[in-house]
């Protein structure tokens, strides 16, 4: 079986590893499909892992509307040379051409969409984006399945239109083998702080996310700083593209509220599991936008109790493996800080105990893998019809 995964961009982002990791997951092995990827943007950072890794990447080289005549040139080309069983879209815009490439194939093979995104509130969306949305929903009638990673995506876009039938939920999964604790206990912990330079004595908070105004940032900063304020000492890490250069808005928040020698401002990483199980605590501020945050998974696996704020299904994802505070609150996102380092290291150890046997119960990557796998496999033999409630409800899980 041949599936074509049709992506917007191979940068380094949440449906980006989710695509990497699976496709990692099968590759080669019987009963899993051979994958080929085509990403309307040129292939950046994950693109480029993929293509080192042996697995057959195209592009579009799509990054404006004048390019438009050109780029449905190449999908004609690159779909006819694919010759896919099945498509599978990622996120908003990869959906839509996927929708274009399974009309363009032959024989019209199944149609899968997934949508890694949720919907707090469209007037947080950019104009642009509402529009893509809006255009989803036109056409949501189109696949035979729409994934979502979370329960929390699949009703929010339910609610603005997309279709019902063949929704399901396959969140997302994670190498508990690559994301490991501090094992022996503390060993990592003053690697961390030697690697970058940072005091051992107070309590490493990291924020591992991308600067973007739906991330949040500006709460996670003002928390941490109260946080301070109630008399903990706690040193902030920022990680993620952007990170090491934040405008001025929050780098004035930084002066604010911290002590310079208590922030460290780390920028893109690729080496995030070999340090982050050496952080007390993962938090996460999001004010809206978050389906299933890898960085929950990848420090609960880490075993590193986490923090975050109650969009998506991130407070059905910790669940007892950390604190769910109210979206856009510094002063809960404080307390909660403050909770955790009155714990003390035993008992973060015991909450990031709890978060790894979840990981790898729910969310470990060969369950999800195999839950994708069996998908495909109902949808090629169905005769292209859409998958009935009892085959979504046995994907599901």
């Amino acid at each position: 079986m041949k599936i074509l995964h049709v992506i917007t961009a191979l940068n380094f982002g949440g449906a980006e590893a989710m695509l990497s990791k699976l496709i990692s997951e099968h590759g080669g092995r019987a009963g899993f499909p051979e994958a080929s990827v085509l990403s309307l943007q040129t292939p950046g950072t994950v693109g480029r892992q993929m293509i080192d890794s042996g697995v057959e990447v195209d592009t579009l080289h799509l990054h404006a509307a004048r390019q438009l005549p050109a780029a449905m040139a190449r999908l004609v080309r690159i779909v006819r040379r694919r010759d896919p069983d099945i498509v599978q879209g990622w996120m908003y815009h990869g959906n839509i051409v996927a929708s274009v490439a399974a009309k363009l194939a032959r024989g019209r093979p199944p149609l899968l969409w997934n949508i890694r995104h949720s919907l707090g509130d469209m007037s947080s969306e950019k104009w642009s984006s509402r529009k893509v949305i809006e255009l989803g929903a036109l056409l949501s009638s189109g696949p035979q399945a729409t994934i979502y990673n979370s329960e929390a995506a699949l009703r929010q876009h339910v609610a603005v239109g997309y279709d019902p039938a063949g929704a399901l939920v396959i969140p997302n999964g994670f190498n508990d083998r690559h994301f490991q604790p501090d094992v022996p206990e503390g060993r990592l912990r003053a690697g961390v702080r030697r690697q970058f330079g940072i005091d051992p004595s107070p309590t490493l908070v990291a924020v591992v996310a991308r600067h973007h105004p739906m991330k949040d940032h500006a709460t996670a900063i003002e928390a941490v700083g109260r946080a301070r304020e109630m008399g903990h000492d706690i040193h902030l890490l920022l990680a993620g593209s952007g990170t090491d250069a934040l405008p001025a808005r929050l780098t004035e928040a930084c002066r604010r509220w911290l002590p310079e020698d208590r922030l460290t401002l780390l920028g893109d990483r690729r080496d995030v599991a070999d340090w982050l199980p050496g952080c007390d605590v993962v938090a996460l501020s999001s004010a809206w936008g978050e389906g299933f945050p890898n960085i929950l998974g990848e420090a609960m696996a880490s075993g590193v109790p986490c923090i975050a704020t109650d969009v998506g299904d991130s407070r059905a994802i910790i669940d007892d493996a950390g604190l769910c505070v109210p979206r856009g609150n510094p002063v809960a996102m404080a307390e909660a800080i403050a909770k955790l380092v009155e714990a003390g290291p035993a008992g973060r150890r015991r909450m990031g105990e709890c978060g790894r046997t979840r990981v790898q119960n729910e969310f470990s990557l060969p369950i999800v893998a195999r839950r994708y796998a069996d998908l495909y496999d109902d949808l090629y033999r169905s005769s292209f019809r859409k998958p009935s409630e009892l085959e979504v409800s046995q994907c599901a899980g």
